[in-house]
């Protein structure tokens, strides 16, 4: 069968495909030492100019010269997970792992990749090691504070911004996300402490001006004389760690008619309690009658309590 000349044309589309690859074979070993730096530099530079894409291209074909280099699939992950290519980011770092397992900044980016997929167990994981490699990486608490606060371990989520503020007092960012955990325990007040130091260290920045901005006014202090009309007492009808379970006790107390909310406080050490309160006395003898009848209508147990305090 004679080729036409079609197939004639892939055949030499072939024989010039195999005569580059001889080519790259054959080239001497300082020719093809320094490709391998000519393409390292140009897939740095692509990062650096944010052609992601063409970084992957360039370390992919880096990495087909020198299958050996760590750096080659470190960066080539780096570009994978600017694209939001968390997988092939993964491969890329366990590969790289593999080849150098202490590698500093490996078990963040692998932390990276895995929250952004939504495994944040597994990205604490790699956190918790790298702090281990690195301890003095405020990024890190950081980081791993997110995820804690993911898992809506907000206990261990403040202890890591506490580490993080201890390397770095005036990170943004961290009472940024102080200020939201604040807000998800209901202590708004907390939460605008923190917002606030945040706009000191960054007037120019917008997140926490803008939470500032959603909570309102702060609450104007009365005068000593009208302090009288506060309360003294409440009753306390639960307490926990754990604030979704007081949300299902308040749920519970509203459907049975009474007002109950959440007040969550801390003690020292900076263990949070969610304390479910309802009533409102200005009487102890009267908050313990209304307490008594509460426990004789409900089965529950209940303390009276001193109003907004423990």
């Amino acid at each position: 069968m004679f080729a036409n000349p079609e197939n004639a044309e892939r055949v030499m589309m072939r024989y010039k495909i195999i005569s580059v690859c001889l080519f790259v074979c054959l080239l001497s070993a300082p020719a093809l030492a320094s490709r391998k730096q000519q393409l390292f530099e140009t897939g740095i530079d692509h990062l650096k100019q944010q052609r992601y894409e063409d970084a992957v291209q360039i370390f992919t074909e880096l990495i087909a010269l020198d299958p050996d280099n760590p750096e080659a699939y470190k960066n080539r992950g780096v570009a994978h997970m600017k694209l939001a290519q968390y997988d092939p980011a993964i491969v890329d770092f366990e590969k790289t792992r593999q080849m150098t397992p202490d590698l500093e900044g490996l078990h963040s980016n692998l932390g990276v990749a895995w929250y952004y997929k939504g495994e944040y167990g597994k990205a604490i994981a790699h956190y918790d090691m790298e702090i281990a490699l690195s301890p003095d990486s405020h990024y890190v608490y950081f980081n791993r504070a997110i995820c804690r606060a993911e898992l809506k371990q907000y206990d261990k989520s403040f202890d890591d911004i506490t580490k993080t503020l201890a390397l770095v007092p005036d990170y943004y960012p961290a009472y940024c996300l102080k200020g939201d955990l604040y807000l998800e325990l209901e202590n708004t007040e907390s939460a605008r402490a923190a917002y606030e130091k945040a706009v000191q260290i960054g007037p120019e920045k917008t997140y926490a001006r803008n939470q500032l901005e959603k909570l309102g006014p702060a609450p104007v202090a009365r005068a000593p004389e009208e302090k009288a009309g506060d309360p003294a007492y409440e009753i306390q009808t639960g307490a926990f760690r754990v604030q979704e379970n007081a949300q299902k006790q308040v749920k519970a107390l509203r459907e049975m008619g009474y007002d109950a909310r959440v007040l969550a406080l801390t003690r020292p050490g900076k263990k949070i309690w969610h304390l479910v309160r309802i009533g409102t006395f200005s009487e102890l003898k009267t908050a313990e009658r209304s307490m008594a009848t509460f426990v004789e209508k409900t089965g529950m147990k209940a303390y009276v309590r001193p109003w907004n305090r423990f």
